[in-house]
């Protein structure tokens, strides 16, 4: 049923539940997980010059890529097949287009992440993928 899965990873203790759920749904169906991280494009609401705002950006990625490393190396479960992406812009917006192009059987992401509004019972990125992805999503808690 599920073939390829895509696992939204963002440091946070919800999106770290996911990624492990993510895996064991692979292992169940010998489904390939694709670990994506967003990167938020800094510069629309910003007024660095274009030096400073690509050091800047630089030093997010990497951050990024680091925490994505991390969270593949901890959840890792032998003869599962995974990929790893780094995408930048707005995180809901490039989950959904990535949903579509990808063509992914389930998305995999958790309840909250890393946000200001920690008290609401489910974040505004998973929200919105929930109500817009064209495939199946699991929201982890």
């Amino acid at each position: 049923m599920f073939k390829k899965i895509l696992a939204p990873v963002d440091g946070s203790i919800g999106s770290k539940a996911a990624a492990k759920k993510a895996m064991q749904i692979a292992t169940d169906y010998g489904a390939e997980v694709t670990f994506v991280y967003v990167a938020v494009d800094i510069y629309s609401s910003s007024r660095l010059s274009n030096e400073d705002y690509n050091q800047l950006q630089s030093a997010y990625m990497a951050q990024g890529e680091a925490m994505l490393e991390d969270v593949i190396n901890e959840v890792k479960i032998e003869g599962v097949l995974t990929n790893k992406k780094m995408l930048t812009g707005h995180p809901a917006q490039v989950l959904l287009n990535e949903c579509k192009e990808g063509g992914y059987d389930l998305v995999v992401i958790g309840s909250r992440g890393q946000s200001l509004m920690q008290d609401f019972p489910m974040g505004s990125v998973s929200s919105r993928v929930v109500q817009y992805a064209p495939c199946t999503v699991l929201i982890v808690r």
